[in-house]
């Protein structure tokens, strides 16, 4: 999964610090989200503000350090 650095939902300062906190608010899907260039539900590009939607594939994407954080693996217990 790729992310925008400018999509954010209601929870994201809470959820920055738990990567499994970040996909379970994905899975839920429950948030509004919004996109931080326009500060409305769509993109630049007029196009729905949503991780799924806000990829690569949009001329206004601009990659998040934030995917790396969610693919890193679990450490060994």
């Amino acid at each position: 999964m790729q992310l925008c650095r400018n999509l954010r939902w209601k929870s994201i300062t809470r959820d920055l610090d738990d990567p499994d906190e970040i996909l379970a608010a994905f899975a839920r899907n429950q948030v509004p989200y919004s996109c931080l260039e326009t500060c409305r539900s769509w993109g630049p590009d007029d196009e729905l503000a949503a991780p799924e939607r806000c990829g690569s594939q949009r001329a206004c994407f601009v990659p998040s350090a934030l995917t790396l954080r969610l693919r890193k693996p679990a450490p060994p217990e």
